[in-house]
């Protein structure tokens, strides 16, 4: 590298490695800290047109203006200068904000040229100071692509409920209110109010699981968890996060869930409200999707797709492949969790103005599934809790209080089992990683599934000098564990 760089300096400016150099620190900075959401080979593609693509043909054409204008190139140094400044200024703008910070750079165009009349024989340092900021995203990137590429072993299910026969095979819907907390956290002093939805709940037939809770406190590492009928205490990986790796593809992709369901001849429907889960595009293997890939732009804020998804889901219910044994995983960001943009009673009010609202749209979903299809199971389970007396998400991975911890990972659980749950099935069903296995179990009229039911207790991370550790924060029996 030290012979390279010394014989780079030696020769003259060179539009394809200044260009390389000076899209490489964006692209390896935006990769490090979106891997998960990006990581197909499409946005590979993508990014690396745009990334390094942008960059060498604006050098390049560069290049050609010195060659052949006498009057530029005697200001070669100077341009070059502002030039490799501002494209990294701007292409870091689009990976940090998703936009181009207008003002902010306009201020540092301003500087670079001043700048440029005292430093502009030194340009080239600036590539070099470019190429020693990219060795720490670069090795995060490295970490990222081994974590992701290893083994899921913890997915390995103990025994053959993959295999399991349906003795009965019911319509399956499960609605997921994200961040939709239990009955007694709504009631509890954080959040401090009675909500009607519970009795509308038990009159049209559901059962309620009271003191029911996630076990993880965020929707990728919960959902993964769910479906896959498995524990996985965020993957296991060397730097465990809440953004864990390929929860993506085995919520929107391949579980154990969907595969059990298929080998019992169900289709399986994916209706949810925006393209947080499909981000990385994972390879498809339900039957229907309400949300295409194409749909989603590579720059993704996981905010840009909106869907309306009762209409979605009326629409999925009449398809043509509708026939037969289905199942319905259908999701809707309401209540979802505060956002710690206000104090923490305006969080809480904000919260409950949401409840109320998520409760109609639960109603008229409930109303529309038992007219059509009478017979049918109906899950509406949270992905986990609201978050509501937190006031700030640091503080989520710190907090030692126990009411604040339930506030995370209680979860609103009731099914309308319709005849079909037999007595006693159920009595060990205290959180969702374990839905599944009761449902199948249920379905198969077989209790030796049950005998492999996963440990209940939830897990949160914990913040370390250099990276956060998985503790357990509520156990199997429900009890808050302090640090």
């Amino acid at each position: 590298m030290g012979n390279f760089l010394k014989k780079y300096f030696k020769e003259n400016f060179n539009p394809l490695l200044t260009g390389l150099i000076c899209g490489f620190y964006p692209l390896v900075f935006y990769f490090s800290n979106n891997f998960s959401a990006i990581n197909s080979w499409e946005h590979l593609g993508f990014f690396l047109l745009f990334f390094i693509g942008i960059p060498i043909v604006i050098f390049s054409f560069a290049s050609l203006i010195f060659k052949f204008s006498e009057a530029l190139s005697k200001y070669k140094p100077h341009i070059l200068f502002v030039l490799i400044i501002m494209t990294v200024a701007t292409l870091m703008s689009q990976a940090m904000y998703l936009t181009i910070k207008k003002k902010l750079l306009l201020g540092l165009l301003i500087v670079s040229v001043l700048a440029a009349w005292k430093l502009h024989a030194h340009f080239k340092k600036l590539l070099v100071i470019i190429l020693l900021m990219s060795i720490l995203p670069t090795v995060n990137c490295v970490i990222k692509i081994v974590e992701h590429e290893q083994k899921m072993e913890w997915t390995t299910l103990p025994d053959s409920i993959e295999t399991a026969k349906f003795k009965v095979t019911p319509n399956i819907y499960m609605i997921q209110p994200d961040g939709y907390v239990g009955r007694d956290m709504m009631e509890s002093d954080l959040y401090h109010f009675k909500n009607p939805f519970y009795g509308w709940l038990q009159t049209n037939g559901f059962k309620i699981y009271d003191n029911f809770r996630s076990n993880y406190p965020a929707s990728l590492t919960s959902n993964s968890s769910m479906f896959s009928m498995k524990q996985h205490k965020f993957g296991k990986v060397l730097f465990p996060s809440i953004d864990m790796p390929n929860a993506r593809d085995i919520i929107a992709g391949e579980n154990a869930a969907i595969t059990t369901l298929r080998n019992n001849g169900y289709k399986n429907f994916f209706i949810v409200q925006d393209e947080y889960f499909q981000q990385n595009r994972p390879k498809q293997h339900y039957d229907y999707y309400n949300l295409n890939p194409e749909e989603i732009p590579y720059f993704s804020n996981d905010n840009n797709v909106k869907k309306v998804v009762f209409d979605d889901l009326k629409a999925a219910m009449d398809t043509v492949i509708a026939t037969g044994s289905r199942f319905y995983f259908v999701e809707k960001l309401l209540p979802h969790h505060i956002h710690f943009a206000a104090s923490k009673e305006e969080e809480r009010d904000t919260y409950i103005d949401k409840i109320k609202e998520v409760n109609g749209w639960l109603k008229t979903t409930v109303d529309y599934i038992s007219e059509k299809d009478p017979t049918a199971i109906i899950i509406i389970l949270a992905d986990h809790g609201g978050w509501v007396g937190l006031g700030s998400y640091p503080e989520m991975f710190s907090t030692e209080d126990p009411q604040k911890i339930r506030s995370i990972y209680s979860t609103l659980a009731a099914v309308k089992w319709n005849g079909h749950l037999k007595e006693g099935m159920d009595t060990e069903l205290r959180s969702n990683v374990n839905i599944f296995r009761v449902l199948f179990s249920v379905l198969s009229e077989n209790p030796e599934y049950l005998k492999y039911l996963e440990d209940d207790s939830s897990y949160n991370l914990q913040n370390g000098t250099f990276a956060k550790s998985v503790r357990v924060v509520i156990d199997d029996n429900g009890k808050v564990i302090s640090n």
